[in-house]
């Protein structure tokens, strides 16, 4: 007998769009530590982090690289209007429970995220990782694939002490949005809210996540997120002063929430430059560098290449290669996909054309 094939039709999501502001305030203060590992992100982000203390940084770097599931995973700041009221429920929050639960995120990670985890060897438990400092120091090294085995060490010892892990946690952040980033959100308030209300305004009804990702972002989600298997129905998406060209994600529940560069809609004139100019801003950025220029023109005489290709026909580092080509990918001037266990990519030369047509256009405005 004839068999049919039948494949499972994308399901229609539910769109909406918040500022978010407590979920926004974090994930800037959470990419103060990231200008090492991503390019492109925004000028307040790369000046504040140049002038962190020494000291600040590395409770930056407990705080946000060790202990950064208990603010998008162990709790919701997503609810949150008011910045004060969301660190008053976390300090409210029974320390232990809350700690228990932080373990589990982090013993999990390298299931949530497979990349992280580049090793033979088996991924401990978390009974594991709670009853050795040595296993906990060097499954942290390998997951953020620097050597410091001081820092982890510390994370060890206050992961020991819920109570006083809690309140070192509440005071850094604390710190960090009032000398910090409490002016700069002030500024950058009127923008994101612009950017809110004009996408608002569009019709989203009967589109894919897929789809939606890609008319609100302009990025293809498709090989980044498995929808089949995510169980959401609904999508909230939170524009970013501060995140640059790259896209955040984080999934609590039914509900997938999306962090995206703040822009207008395609198409959308507004009375207000600020927008505008702060997308083009993250468009040129990513060519203003000689290296990016050489693997875009490098692609322009190959249909695709994989990164190991890239990295032997310009002799730059891995390292190197892998912020340019993240830098290029989330800006949408080259498309990724996995070719068995490789990354490969090709250039987006319509990518290319409507940077040049914004650039025009935004230049020509009476």
């Amino acid at each position: 007998m004839l068999s049919r094939d039948y494949v499972l039709a994308p399901q229609v999501v539910q769109v909406e769009f918040s500022l978010a502001p407590a979920c926004n305030l974090l994930e800037s203060m959470g990419l103060l530590t990231e200008t090492e590992r991503l390019s492109g992100l925004a000028d307040w982000v790369i000046q504040t982090s140049s002038q962190l203390p020494p000291e600040t940084m590395r409770r930056s770097r407990l705080v946000f690289d060790g202990f950064f599931s208990i603010f998008f995973h162990c709790t919701t700041p997503f609810d949150f209007d008011d910045f004060d009221d969301y660190l008053r429920d976390l300090a409210a929050r029974d320390p232990f429970a809350l700690i228990d639960d932080l373990w589990k995120k982090i013993a999990t990670t390298p299931l949530h995220y497979p990349d992280s985890w580049k090793q033979d060897k088996p991924i401990p438990t978390r009974e594991e990782l709670m009853n050795s400092r040595e296993v906990f120091v060097d499954f942290m090294n390998i997951i953020h694939e620097k050597q410091e085995d001081a820092l982890w060490s510390e994370a060890y010892d206050l992961l020991q002490e819920p109570p006083r892990l809690l309140a070192f946690i509440i005071d850094h952040v604390q710190m960090i949005y009032d000398e910090y980033l409490k002016p700069e959100w002030e500024r950058v308030l009127p923008m994101l809210q612009e950017s809110v209300a004009a996408f608002q305004k569009l019709d989203y009804s009967n589109m894919t996540g897929y789809e939606a990702i890609r008319a609100v972002t302009g990025r293809d989600m498709t090989s980044k997120l498995d929808f089949s298997t995510l169980g959401v129905d609904r999508i909230v998406f939170i524009p970013s002063a501060h995140i640059g060209p790259y896209v955040g994600k984080f999934v609590r529940g039914h509900t997938l929430y999306i962090l995206f560069g703040a822009r207008l809609p395609r198409g959308v004139q507004s009375p207000s430059s600020d927008l505008s100019r702060a997308e083009l801003l993250i468009r040129l950025n990513a060519l203003a560098d000689d290296s990016r220029l050489r693997i875009l023109e490098l692609l322009t005489h190959h249909d695709e290449l994989c990164a190991q290709d890239i990295i032997e026909r310009l002799g730059l580092s891995q390292p190197t290669v892998s912020r340019h080509l993240s830098q290029l990918s989330a800006t949408g001037y080259i498309t990724e996909r996995r070719r068995d266990t490789a990354k490969c990519y090709s250039l987006n030369t319509d990518r290319v054309m409507d940077t040049l047509r914004s650039l025009t256009n935004f230049l020509s405005r009476q």
